[in-house]
């Protein structure tokens, strides 16, 4: 080990996944860093995310606070049909954020040193209690973990678990982001006050609101995400 006492971990990739298991092995003690193949930040992307308790609970385990303007409340789920009108609703009380505002509340909390950008892993080598991570600039890192948080592509798995191949589950979901503003007042009306659900034959629907750009949760200012 480097040191009596270091635990040094890898993490092969820098999104939501990687920035849960880098900082959580942090607090357990490790030293960690972060490899994330792209070579400029992440925020901005990504689209909608409905919260749960876990994620509330995980994210006061990596030291955030979700209860600071993680999302916007929504009270209800509401079914239209084709023409528009309610079919069903329930109470169902629940927060709606953003992919990028999970991320940016997780690097928040992690050091830009410990962030490395422009690092694409090409292999993993692995011996006597020890792992090597080789990056295609050349570069290499060692450690007594590496964590494959590289996406369903993964480099990691394709190196340890190569027999393993993802799976087609059977259906493609076409995601998007509209600004509140260019909604019409109608559609406005029907859709912004809760998740929306459509159900046509062999396909789903879904609408609900989440901040806009920047984490702006003004009114006016907040997108309109879909599924």
């Amino acid at each position: 080990m480097h040191g009596s006492k270091e635990r040094r971990a890898l993490v092969i990739g820098g999104s939501m996944s990687g920035l849960f298991a880098a900082i959580l092995l942090r607090r357990a003690g490790w030293t960690v860093d972060i490899y994330e193949r792209v070579d400029v930040e992440l925020t901005g992307r990504g689209a909608g995310i409905v919260t749960h308790a876990e994620m509330r609970d995980v994210l006061r385990a990596a030291g955030c606070d979700p209860s600071r303007d993680l999302g916007i409340d929504v009270t209800s789920r509401r079914t239209l049909d084709s023409s528009g009108q309610v079919v069903g609703q329930q109470a169902c009380p629940q927060t709606l954020t953003s992919w990028d505002r999970v991320f940016r509340m997780l690097r928040e909390v992690l050091s830009t040193e410990t962030y490395h950008l422009g690092k694409e892993l090409q292999r993993v080598e692995q011996g006597r209690g020890r792992v090597t991570a080789h990056f295609t600039d050349g570069g290499r890192a060692e450690g007594e973990l590496l964590v494959g948080a590289d996406g369903f592509r993964s480099t990691v798995r394709g190196e340890v678990l190569p027999e393993v191949r993802p799976v087609y589950a059977g259906y493609i979901a076409w995601r998007g982001l509209v600004d509140e503003a260019a909604l019409s007042p109608k559609t406005h009306a029907d859709i912004f006050d809760a998740m929306v659900f459509g159900l046509p034959p062999r396909e789903q629907f879904i609408s609900y609101p989440v901040a806009g750009r920047d984490n702006d949760l003004r009114p006016g200012h907040r997108r309109c995400n879909f599924v």
